[in-house]
């Protein structure tokens, strides 16, 4: 039925504001945000359930975001394999595609195929500058961390300084961080309970579970959840650095992209004690510096200790960094290289005593003098300096 034209000027505005007010319901149900997830391997979905369609965790994101009441869109633009050169060149026809958000997560094959921290944070820069001029928002995402089999980089040296410049990345740039780095390495036994088993993978990448979790994380990110503690940004020396002046100053940057950092209750700590370091900066940002004393020892482990101001308080309270002094020089019997031989080291000559050379078992750093096998031998040269610590 059509309604009768009002008979008044007055009359004609009530009939406008009627009908206004029945179709403001009707546009803001048409109205819908649209996320591009961009990236590899990992956005992708590989290692997801076994005939998953889709895979990844853009499906389990928009579910989530459905569900809180938001009219979302998350089209999955992964591609297995992918380095961020080749991301940087893909980007502007995904970008036409038209959207609002992009989900930037890309790198884990760089660090595969030698590709410099420097040029891969630079891409991603250059990605997340082409679709803020496209007028998209840009949620940055730290990279996973990588399994122990990982061909490459295995102890996560390299990982972790690309993540912490990422970091620094958004928060200069003040953009939203989704901090997969920090929540995925804090999980109880990652490897085993949110990592796809496959002999076949050699960069790690999550199950079900981790894009269950991968989800979380940018949801999080994007509604403000403050489920994250401090992180670290860059840090001097870098965790892994060896060759290191003994009277360094050790610098650590401290970011929070969340309530904020906390910082009456943020300290640094030098082989396990606080010690005083001079900070800089404010609750989003903040710079502490520490001078020695007296010179560094061998091995030198830098632990931060803080907490955010959200409610309840995110907290962290674990090593950032750990690096080897100019000069030093290990003792036999020290596999892990910590500096000091002991009960760790035990552990680790343990599961290799007995091997030959080519067995799975075998260690060369266990095989002391090298001699190709495990043995009572290197069992006596452990126990010479068991308990005693490099200079």
């Amino acid at each position: 039925m059509i309604a009768p034209v009002p008979s008044s000027r007055a009359g004609w505005w009530i009939a406008a504001l009627v009908a206004l007010a029945l179709l403001a319901p009707l546009g803001d149900a048409q109205a819908q945000t649209r996320y591009i997830a961009f990236g590899d391997s990992i956005t992708f979905g590989t290692g997801d359930d076994d005939g998953c369609d889709p895979c990844g965790y853009a499906h389990r994101l928009q579910a989530q975001l459905i569900a809180a009441g938001r009219n979302a869109l998350v089209v999955n633009r992964g591609v297995g394999g992918e380095r961020t050169p080749e991301g940087l060149t893909r980007i502007d026809s995904v970008l036409a595609e038209g959207g609002d958000v992009l989900l930037l997560m890309e790198g884990a094959n760089d660090i595969s195929r030698f590709i410099s921290r420097n040029t891969t944070v630079f891409n991603l820069g250059e990605m997340a500058r082409k679709a803020e001029n496209a007028g998209f928002e840009v949620i940055q995402a730290s990279l996973i961390p990588r399994i122990p089999t990982a061909d490459t980089d295995s102890k996560n040296i390299s990982n972790q300084r690309t993540c912490e410049s990422i970091r620094n990345q958004a928060g200069v740039t003040g953009r939203k961080m989704a901090d997969l780095f920090e929540v995925f390495g804090s999980q109880i036994n990652p490897y085993a309970n949110i990592y796809w088993d496959d002999p076949v993978d050699r960069v790690g990448h999550p199950n079900a579970e981790g894009y269950d979790l991968m989800a979380q994380i940018y949801f999080d990110a994007i509604v403000g959840n403050d489920n994250v503690p401090p992180v670290t940004g860059l840090l001097r020396p870098f965790n892994g650095e060896t060759n290191v002046s003994r009277n360094t100053d050790v610098v650590v940057e401290v970011w929070d992209f969340g309530a904020g950092l906390d910082l009456a209750n943020t300290s640094l700590l030098v082989n396990g004690q606080v010690v005083a370091a001079t900070a800089m900066g404010n609750s989003r940002q903040a710079e502490f510096r520490y001078r020695p004393p007296t010179p560094f020892g061998a091995v030198v482990k830098i632990g931060l200790r803080s907490r955010d101001q959200a409610v309840p308080a995110n907290s962290t309270d674990h090593q950032i960094a750990r690096f080897v002094t100019a000069g030093t020089v290990f003792l036999t019997g020290d596999i892990d290289r910590s500096g000091r031989v002991d009960g760790a080291d035990l552990v680790v000559f343990g599961f290799a005593f007995g091997a030959t050379t080519f067995a799975t078992a075998y260690d060369p750093l266990a095989d002391f003098n090298s001699d190709g096998i495990v043995d009572g031998v290197d069992l006596a040269a452990l126990a010479t300096n068991f308990g005693a610590t490099a200079q």
